[in-house]
């Protein structure tokens, strides 16, 4: 039996429909329906449709992107869009995550990345900092980002043994220093600011 879900979009007069396995899904399942939509999450057999980014979110998460691509070491890469399998029931997909390097043209992982990013908005914020966020710890991903464009912050989390701690917590011009999952600086008003052409 399948369920019809209405997806968010971002053009009021198109809204497509997405049809998903019932719950409990398995990553199996998901993959039976042969979607191809980066925004369909399985979160502990429940299916998850995040909505489309907002254009100040899409910016934040493509200036955050390649500022950690320009950071990361030899043995990291950096992308957006890929899906994160952490266990049969659990297909998540970070706004960034950094991986192993290995093939440049990942659509879908299944080892632990060395650290995901989470761009919130106001229908994901609740959403990345109670559920992912437990799931990411559970799982054992070793640095966890939350980025709230809206309040320009970004708070950095480690995991030391089984519970995430704070790595740095900034707001606006504040610098965030990190050393892990690679040395790098950021600071929220950065990746928030326009440009200035």
């Amino acid at each position: 039996m399948s369920t019809v879900v209405q997806a968010p979009t971002p053009l009021r007069s198109h809204r497509p429909t997405l049809t998903l396995p019932a719950p409990p899904v398995s990553v199996a399942d998901l993959d039976a329906t042969a979607l191809e939509d980066a925004r369909v999450e399985v979160l502990d057999g429940l299916c998850v449709t995040r909505p489309w980014p907002t254009p100040l979110r899409a910016r934040v998460t493509d200036r955050l992107r390649a500022l950690l691509a320009q950071a990361a070491t030899s043995g990291a890469q950096v992308f957006t869009g890929v899906q994160v399998e952490l266990s049969p029931r659990c297909l998540l997909v970070p706004d960034v995550v950094v991986v192993a390097v290995g093939d440049p043209d990942r659509r879908r992982i299944t080892e632990t990345p060395f650290g995901v990013v989470e761009v919130a908005d106001a229908s994901t914020r609740r959403y990345d900092r109670t559920l992912k966020l437990d799931v990411y710890r559970e799982h054992g991903v070793p640095v966890c980002w939350l980025v709230d464009p809206d309040s320009a912050t970004i708070e950095a989390f480690e995991l030391v043994g089984r519970d995430y701690v704070p790595a740095g917590i900034v707001c606006g011009d504040e610098e965030l220093s990190v050393l892990r999952p690679f040395p790098v600086t950021v600071t929220p008003a950065e990746l928030i600011d326009p440009p200035d052409d």
